[in-house]
């Protein structure tokens, strides 16, 4: 009897050893699986983490440290994107690749454009030698030049929360059984964009120039929005150089405006930068276009609204002397 009723113990001592080792979940059912979201590039690999929070895995496209406006991405890249449920994108030219790639993709991933209900701002002329060959050989091509659409409308951030409220949308229409956990996270993020607007209202009200030489023509909504007035050595890509003409343009601005401080980018720094500011009598400040991070940003636990508040405290250094 004795040896029998140990023999019944340690059998179920068994089963109950094996059935715990097993992955549980608090219905007792499968594990639940996040939903894949890729994203183009850093500010909106940003928003949509902080939407979807822990009910999503974000991959951003664009690796830390890389200058979106020319990059493309790898076959192997595109096979792992083909496994996703979400990509987010920018849209109004940010992406160039993307047109070729959507087409591509399996009906079952969603592709968001984040700027969906953005006026966005056009006649932002892309200094260049191109340009300026066109700009000789017939008038009107310079027209079409001029109506390239602005991408760069996250530096607003009133207009960063509208790509914010989209994303939230789109999780929420993928994902609806978690709605109002991205509705709540939403409201959070409202609540610190606008916190920003503010914080660029009063941090900006007041001082005594309002004028900013910037390397990257990126600035248009953000100058839009608090009132400044930006030139940019280079056009809406970074990499594309202004004429000899267009260059002395520049440095008539800095002389007949004062200017005390020329703002280059982390990611795509530009000689001219320091040339204009040896030019004018000038010093080089940083203005962060946000179209990515540094690996030591990110590794510093660096946001958009880090990022952001860097911004205006640079603008509040060169605006107010």
């Amino acid at each position: 009897m004795k040896k029998g009723y140990l023999l019944f113990l340690l059998l179920c001592l068994g089963v109950l050893f094996m059935t715990g080792c097993g992955e549980q979940t608090p219905t007792g059912g499968a594990a639940i699986e996040k939903k894949v979201v890729y994203t183009t590039f850093f500010p909106l690999y940003d928003f949509t983490k902080k939407i979807g929070g822990e009910k999503i895995e974000v991959v951003n496209m664009v690796p830390a440290g890389i200058e979106p406006h020319d990059w493309e991405p790898s076959p192997q890249l595109l096979g792992s994107l083909s496994e996703a449920e979400m990509l987010v994108s920018n849209g109004l030219g940010m992406e160039p690749w993307l047109d070729k790639v959507s087409g591509s993709l399996p009906a079952s991933v969603v592709v968001v454009n984040a700027s969906a209900g953005i006026e966005p701002l056009k006649g932002a002329k892309d200094h260049g030698h191109d340009q300026e060959k066109e700009k000789d050989d017939h008038a009107a091509e310079e027209e079409k030049h001029d109506e390239m659409p602005d991408p760069h409308v996250w530096l607003d951030p009133l207009l960063a929360l509208q790509q914010a409220r989209n994303i939230a949308t789109a999780l929420s229409s993928l994902d609806p059984d978690n709605a109002t956990y991205y509705f709540n996270n939403l409201a959070a993020f409202q609540a610190e964009a606008e916190a920003l607007d503010q914080a660029f209202r009063e941090g900006l009200s007041g001082l005594a120039r309002r004028e900013i030489i910037v390397t990257h023509l990126a600035f248009a909504y953000l100058s839009r929005r608090y009132e400044l007035e930006q030139v940019s050595i280079s056009g809406l890509s970074p990499h594309i150089e202004p004429s000899p003409a267009q260059m002395k343009e520049i440095v008539a601005f800095g002389r007949k405006y004062d200017v005390r401080y020329v703002f280059d980018a982390p990611l795509s720094t530009s000689r001219l930068a320091t040339v204009l500011a040896e030019e004018i009598g000038a010093q080089i400040l940083v203005l962060n276009p946000l179209e990515g991070l540094t690996e030591q940003e990110i590794s510093a636990g660096d946001d958009y609204f880090s990022v952001m508040r860097r911004n205006l405290e640079q603008l509040k250094i060169a605006l107010r002397e």
